[in-house]
């Protein structure tokens, strides 16, 4: 089995927990271990390559990514993290003889995530961040313009754009995947039903167009399954940048999706209280793979729009989402996390 960083999986109970505050967040919830598996069957007979979003290596204050393992079989196979690759990814490469069945696993910390609203201060954009403000379509940038009109503040403009999105859209459950991303043809059919990726995008690219910079966070959430099992499902994130508090979490879509799946309304008080309590802070029961948009994948990878889901090819065939046999387990770990099985 090949291992990667075991010293940092080793340190990780100790020095995490240590950790000093960086001033941007309200003190940080108790951390909690998973390790994240991808199990990967792929088609025998033909030469094969394979790629897997793994779970974000750019740590944070709510993530840490301790390390990646997978089993024997590729005769190629390395990780590629940022700033080498937009995305951390596992890539693996097989001939035409043996065994295509491969797990990946990643331990991985999350801890609940709340930003400092109240250290919000002008609209000043650092440059390094200033390519998350786009040109987007005119259709979005004249709903941006009704929604933010009469707000001053970059806060205030987010606020009533993240109020605008949870209102006038709605969780279809018909969707395939997370959604396609894709605010502007969104806008222009006039029906605001989709998932997690369309409404998180709707989000940013409103604020993309009010001068305020933000993308996407394309990850896990970890539900409560049956046999007190994780449910792991796809589900997008948003941020946007304040000066002051830095880079702001919100879910616009776990409301929508909690009114849709729990049959609640935004009559119900504990809607009302997980509007508010979005904009502004994310849950620990969430994985982030990435950010980024229009990533080239290594080894003739391709170009993806999003690196969401596994991707494949197989005696020169893309495979990719339901074209594949895949599936992700994740289980909550106690004590060190170093041992994988």
């Amino acid at each position: 089995m090949k291992r990667r960083d075991f010293i940092k999986l080793a340190a990780a109970s100790g020095s995490l927990l240590a950790m000093p505050s960086w001033g941007y967040y309200d003190e940080i919830a108790q951390w909690k271990t998973f390790r994240f598996n991808y199990h990967v069957a792929l088609p025998e007979g033909a030469d094969a390559k394979l790629w897997l979003p793994i779970p974000d290596s750019n740590d944070t204050l709510f993530q840490r990514n301790m390390g990646s393992v997978w089993s024997d079989g590729p005769t190629k196979a390395s990780l590629f993290d940022p700033p080498k690759n937009p995305a951390a990814l596992f890539f693996g490469e097989w001939p035409r003889a043996g065994s295509r069945d491969i797990t990946v696993g990643t331990l991985i910390k999350t801890a609940n995530r709340k930003a400092n609203l109240d250290i919000a201060s002008g609209g000043n954009i650092p440059r390094e961040i200033r390519h998350y403000v786009t040109n987007e379509p005119a259709i979005v940038r004249k709903t941006a313009a009704s929604i933010i009109h009469g707000k001053d503040s970059q806060l205030a403009k987010a606020k009533a754009i993240y109020d605008w999105v949870v209102t006038n859209t709605h969780y279809d459950a018909s969707v395939a995947g997370c959604g396609t991303g894709d605010p502007a043809a969104w806008l222009e059919g006039g029906n605001l039903g989709g998932k997690s990726l369309d409404i998180a995008t709707l989000f940013v690219s409103l604020c993309s167009a009010s001068h305020i910079p933000a993308r996407g966070a394309y990850g896990i959430l970890l539900k409560e399954g049956e046999h007190g099992k994780i449910d792991p499902e796809y589900h997008a994130r948003a941020e946007f940048y304040l000066e002051g508090p830095g880079w702001v979490p919100v879910d616009p879509a776990e409301i929508q999706r909690v009114i849709q799946q729990e049959g609640k309304s935004f009559a119900d008080a504990g809607v009302a209280q997980l509007k508010e309590a979005l904009f502004g802070s994310w849950k620990l029961n969430w994985i982030g793979l990435n950010h980024e948009r229009n990533i080239s994948l290594p080894d003739s990878g391709g170009r993806l729009p999003l690196f969401i889901y596994p991707r494949a090819e197989v005696g020169g065939k893309i495979l990719e989402g339901s074209e594949l046999s895949y599936r992700i387990e994740v289980n909550e770990m106690v004590g060190t996390g170093i041992h994988f099985s």
